[in-house]
């Protein structure tokens, strides 16, 4: 049978799977004792490693096999949680990344997991000799027998450990019901490995899964006839779980049974009713808030449900076909405004109605939340601060904010760039930050906001700051200035040469940094994205950088201008505001022609000049039409013909030929069917 069909899925909920594995770990490194933590590690692992096995990759599955083995010493109390092992899991998750990556590029798997297998006994043996197994008088072990014999005629039993039987509990307090679920399987099954595993995915998805007999390592070997039970416990009805496990497919015959606990003392239940008795009254004052969040959280949780899975490819399918309309749209208004068609008109704002709802649709379907972008931040953090020997606390605020899904596709790098360097450059080490009156560890913020139709994320530490004046001399000894140029620029003049390529005021190259790489590309890509950045600093105090970006590239607000007989699109982002000229208004500085607006000197440039449009009107006439727009933090005037007006328009790319070409970042398609280019206003002044 070929797999190939599953591969998408199987990538899909690998990648979701190893993302839950990484907060799961830093989370367990903050707090070693708590047992959820461990048994949310566990079942990714056990997942991932039943899906590898399935589709035969065979290093995936033991990786997470003998990772699982030690998941589980944990949660028996044969080993405890220190930065070492907490060291090695990362170490397994990088590797793990990276198998799941070559699967995808290549199909198969070709790094090795040797010397992780090795590190992974080592600190099982080691854990073994330090923490022996508990003797049976350590360890609760109950035993649960069916209400009725199997079909096989059998009394099965299973013994769990106190852990299990906690859970046992526990669900059966919520109302849960624990079940034995025989499954036999249809004799000429030949993958009965996948088959078990299927049966494993849908119960989960559903209840939880306690025990199985054989041992689920027994199950993905085959070492097994074809008939197997599982403990299940869940809040659904015997018919509904029955259900679950018909749907697979080879599954011949399924019996379930409700199960009793046998031997189980009122007096480990008196127990466990002490322990939390004994803090009722602190928990009594926030039941009623509790009670509103589980709401809350049960309302969020059935939203998230009821989803589906789509192709990237269909969604910017159909943005494509909702573009096509509002071209055609546009076309319409212009037919029926040319000849008067009073019907016409009339449908067309209804049909204007339903294509602003059905783009607005479309456009909200391709958001994705930062979260997906963000997640990868926490783990970085912690591990570049153990490498630099520092001590970061990473806060995250407002990762719920949503982005279209090709900004977030290209926003990682630039945020990888600039929290390394904040971490870097930024925050001091402990030593030094104790002697400068400071909280030994440092503090990196990663926030992100919606501000109008674009979306604002800030970075920011409370590190040394950087030094405007250093930024100056190290911008002469580099030659990228003179010394009588830096004298000229202001303190966020200087501050700004950081994105100058090839700057770098690290006095050591090292892994993190130091080659004068990396911040000239983010302010590339970020222009690129029609967004802008700016920074903010203070030497003692820290730096902020905040970096403004579109919700999204595909359908944007623009002005129309016309030069001679050409039609220009500029993005309605860039745009501060449009207004009328006299020749007398306009200053020649320094060679400039500039005019003085509400007290701030604006430069006055020819658009038709800087575009090179045949025309024999002179540079500036006794009367003008510009139009200001914002670069970076300064503002200039572009004088144009004639203002056609504000219009919603599609982007469309120039290809591979146009690409980088300077002041140009795309074209739209006009109403009429003649194309305009639009206009990239920070590359082209």
């Amino acid at each position: 049978m070929s797999m190939a069909q599953y591969m998408s899925v199987f990538i899909d909920e690998s990648k979701e799977h190893l993302q839950l594995m990484n907060d799961s770990l830093l989370k367990l490194e903050q707090e070693p004792e708590d047992l959820k933590i461990i048994d949310e590690i566990f079942r990714s692992a056990h997942t991932l490693k039943g899906m590898s096995a399935t589709m035969g990759f065979n290093r995936l599955a033991e990786l997470t096999h003998h990772m699982e083995n030690i998941l589980d010493n944990i949660r028996n109390g044969k080993a405890e949680v220190d930065t070492n092992l907490v060291d090695v899991l990362f170490e397994c998750l990088d590797t793990l990344n990276a198998l799941v990556d070559e699967v995808i590029d290549n199909g198969e798997e070709s790094t090795g997991i040797d010397n992780l297998l090795v590190k992974l006994e080592e600190i099982g043996k080691n854990k073994s000799e330090i923490k022996p197994v508990p003797s049976n008088n350590d360890v609760v072990s109950k035993t649960i027998s069916s209400t009725s014999e199997t079909s096989t005629n059998n009394k099965i039993t299973f013994d769990f450990n106190e852990f299990e039987t906690e859970v046992i509990l526990v669900g059966q307090e919520k109302g849960m019901k624990l079940y034995l679920i025989e499954i036999n399987l249809d004799e000429a099954c030949l993958l009965k490995a996948a088959r078990t595993y299927m049966v494993f995915r849908n119960l989960e998805e559903i209840g939880e899964i306690i025990k199985s007999n054989p041992s689920v390592q027994a199950l993905e070997e085959e070492k097994f006839d074809n008939v197997f039970t599982v403990a299940f416990l869940s809040s659904k009805s015997m018919d509904e779980v029955k259900k679950e496990v018909e749907d697979v497919s080879e599954v011949k015959t399924v019996i379930v049974q409700d199960l009793r606990l046998e031997g189980i003392s009122q007096e480990m239940k008196d127990k466990k009713h002490s322990e939390e008795n004994k803090d009722s009254s602190k928990k009594s004052e926030k039941s009623k808030e509790d009670n509103s969040k589980k709401k809350e959280k049960t309302t969020e949780s059935i939203k998230k449900t009821a989803t589906v899975r789509v192709d990237t490819e269909k969604l910017d399918a159909l943005m494509n076909l909702v573009a096509e309309l509002v071209i055609n749209k546009t076309r319409l208004a212009q037919i029926g405004s040319e000849y008067n068609l009073q019907e016409l008109s009339e449908t067309l704002s209804h049909v204007d109605r339903v294509t602003s709802d059905l783009q607005a649709v479309v456009t909200k379907a391709r958001m994705v939340p930062i979260e997906t972008v963000f997640s990868r931040f926490p783990r970085m953090i912690r591990d570049l601060a153990k490498n630099l020997g520092k001590e970061i606390d990473l806060v995250i605020q407002g990762k719920e904010t949503e982005l279209d899904r090709t900004v977030i596709d290209e926003i990682g790098d630039p945020l990888v760039h600039l929290i390394r360097n904040s971490v870097d450059h930024g925050v001091e080490k402990p030593e030094i930050r104790e002697n400068n009156g400071k909280n030994s560890t440092g503090l990196v913020l990663l926030k992100a906001e919606h501000e109008g139709n674009s979306v604002v994320i800030t970075i920011k530490d409370d590190g040394k700051g950087i030094d405007a004046e250093l930024m100056g001399r190290k911008a002469v000894e580099k030659g990228l200035l003179t010394e009588e140029e830096v004298e000229k620029l202001t303190k966020e003049e200087k501050i700004k040469l950081i994105f100058a390529s090839g700057f770098s005021t690290a006095e050591n190259i090292t892994d993190v940094s130091g080659r004068g790489v990396g911040m000239d590309v983010v302010r590339t890509k970020i222009e690129a994205l029609n967004g802008s950045i700016e920074v903010l600093s203070e030497i003692g105090v820290g730096s902020e950088i905040k970096i403004k970006l579109p919700l999204t590239l595909a359908i944007i607000e623009a002005l129309m201008v016309k030069l001679e007989n050409e039609i220009y699109a500029i993005p309605l982002a860039n745009i501060v505001e449009t207004i009328d000229i006299s020749k007398n208004e306009i200053k020649v500085v320094q060679g400039e022609n500039v005019v003085l607006l509400r007290g701030e000197i604006v430069p006055i440039l020819n658009l038709s000049k800087l575009l090179d449009v045949n025309t024999e009107k002179p540079e500036i006439e006794d009367s003008n039409t510009v139009v200001i727009v914002k670069v970076g933090n300064k503002k200039i005037g572009l004088v144009v013909d004639v203002l056609i007006g504000q219009q919603e328009i599609v982007i469309k790319s120039l290809g591979k030929l146009f690409t980088g070409t300077k002041g140009i970042t795309g074209a739209t398609v006009l109403g009429n069917g003649e194309v305009a280019l639009i206009l990239d206003v920070l590359t082209l002044v």
